[in-house]
């Protein structure tokens, strides 16, 4: 476990942070290069920090970035995002999850995740509101 610290301008980051394409296309490819790698390695601390803003990005903002994602990547990408908002205390979203958002898409474009991956994000995550977001 890490410690880390407050940020007084993290708020300004988050309003300013947009998602990047290129960001999540290398997060992809790094989870589905090496899927045992620690979610704290994909960034320096500083990139942690700074990345740590598109969690708190929204539904319009994620569905815009993963659009055209295809359905290996997007479940690449909610593994990423499961396991990076368990283990690194700044990356948590609550109801507010992207997790949400890409499930729900993927649900909307006929493809809905197996029941093995809906377990997986079960037992990968404290984020009670995951996969299905609030009822």
């Amino acid at each position: 476990m890490s410690v880390e610290s407050w940020d007084p301008n993290a708020d300004a980051q988050k309003k300013s942070y947009a998602l990047n394409h290129e960001v999540l296309l290398n997060i992809i490819a790094q989870r589905q290069k090496l899927p045992e790698q620690p979610i704290s390695e994909y960034f320096d601390a500083e990139e942690l920090q700074i990345h740590s803003a598109m969690m708190k990005q929204d539904r319009e903002s994620w569905l815009a970035a993963v659009g055209s994602f295809s359905e290996p990547q997007l479940l690449s990408l909610i593994e990423f995002l499961t396991l990076a908002e368990k283990q690194i205390s700044s990356w948590q979203a609550g109801a507010d999850s992207p997790v949400i958002y890409i499930v729900k898409f993927m649900r909307q474009n006929k493809m809905p995740l197996s029941k093995d991956m809906l377990l997986w994000i079960k037992a990968n995550s404290d984020n009670r509101f995951l996969p299905n977001g609030p009822l």
